[in-house]
């Protein structure tokens, strides 16, 4: 199967007009997200257009990887994916909103396969070997190793057979629909401000007070704006362990010079004497702010909040096992285990009970209204869902 390597801007607008004239093309993006650079970075984007295997160079000088946006962004175009999520992310953080996307996970999921990389689906459904996946590669390297080329190749010369594979058994199980109308959904999103460098975590909270979580969150913010600066991954600037020691006792700035985990860069007086200061002004922020050094940072229910949340838990409990358990034992025996988690997971469920989930999807309220008459449980519940 060919492969072309495309790093050039006229190139691109050829590969795109020809593109712009299909029915479908799978596609697939390789990227770092803090891993050897700073940030959320798109490095490669591996195209098939059951002809020929596209490898598109966004790292190019010569090349401007917008112009390949509106084939992406045509819903005239099915775009055969796998596990798109990260991808889609990515594609929106860019101002590129795809559209028409088949996601071949999803697929998988309602057809009771277990979850599986796309290199063991390939092998188990059609009895392809494309050998070790190589995510974990630097995909900032120029130029890409025979390596590299082969398996950024192999995510999407195979989505089409696979495709053809999946809809005939969906056919046969009937749920052609379901599959369609989950892909669909694609279409609504927009994770365009989404923050993909979340870099503070709620469990980071558990040991500190509230004045030396706010100096954290302060070192932390700074140590983003290094790594961002040097183009280099957070966690390889400052180690967090170490910041929340100093967060807890600035003393620990005095052995800067022997301390461990810092780049070798910003290992100097400059940068010590910026944290000496830091932590100085967040304590007199925190100050003002009222912050207490004897009150967690992390806040625990009061007793009020603990006993709704309790009833709320006996509530989903009762909820779960009078309607849901017995439509999920149905839907495993007729569909399989896999796709009764798939369709209702306990998340799922919960989100459903409290109110929490956005509109069911339509074959969802359909099954269970179904399922409500068959096996005669209460309206009430069905009603609470689906009102």
């Amino acid at each position: 199967m060919p492969v072309k390597y495309i790093d050039r801007t006229p190139e691109l607008q050829s590969v795109v007009q020809k593109l712009s004239g299909l029915n479908q093309i799978s596609i697939d993006l390789e990227f770092d997200k803090n891993y050897y650079r700073y940030g959320f970075n798109l490095c490669l984007v591996q195209i098939f257009d059951g002809d020929h295997c596209y490898l598109i160079d966004p790292l190019s000088k010569n090349l401007e990887i917008e112009t390949l946006f509106p084939v992406l962004e045509n819903e005239e175009i099915q775009k055969v994916v796998f596990a798109f999520g990260e991808d889609l992310r990515l594609l929106h953080s860019l101002n590129c909103f795809p559209k028409n996307i088949y996601d071949l996970n999803i697929a998988t999921s309602l057809l009771n396969y277990p979850p599986a990389s796309l290199v063991n689906l390939i092998d188990d459904i059609l009895s392809i070997d494309t050998g070790k996946s190589s995510q974990l590669s630097n995909w900032y390297k120029r130029p890409l190793t025979d390596q590299q080329v082969h398996y950024a190749a192999q995510d999407v010369l195979h989505l089409f057979e696979l495709k053809s594979v999946l809809i005939v058994q969906a056919e046969e199980m009937n749920i052609t629909g379901w599959i369609n109308e989950e892909n669909t959904v694609w279409d609504q999103l927009d994770y365009s401000d989404e923050v993909n460098n979340g870099i503070l975590k709620e469990k980071d909270k558990n040991d500190f007070n509230e004045v030396e979580w706010h100096i954290y969150k302060q070192l932390m913010a700074y140590r983003e704006e290094l790594a961002q600066k040097l183009n280099k991954p957070s966690f390889q600037i400052i180690k967090k362990e170490y910041l929340m020691e100093v967060a807890k006792e600035t003393r620990t700035l005095m052995g800067w010079d022997q301390a461990k985990g810092i780049y070798r860069a910003i290992k100097n007086e400059d940068t010590k004497t910026d944290l000496i200061d830091l932590v100085r002004d967040a304590r007199k922020q925190a100050d003002k702010l009222g912050l207490s050094e004897e009150q967690p940072a992390k806040k625990y229910p009061s007793p009020e909040e603990l006993k709704i949340y309790r009833e709320q838990q006996r509530e989903l409990k009762k909820f779960k096992s009078a309607f849901f358990d017995p439509i999920k034992q149905k839907i495993e025996e007729e569909y399989g285990q896999e796709t009764a988690v798939y369709l209702f997971s306990n998340r799922i469920i919960s989100d459903l009970v409290n109110g929490e989930s956005s509109e069911l999807e339509k074959y969802k309220r359909d099954l269970l209204v179904r399922y409500t008459e068959e096996l005669n449980l209460d309206k009430e519940y069905l009603h609470r869902i689906i009102e």
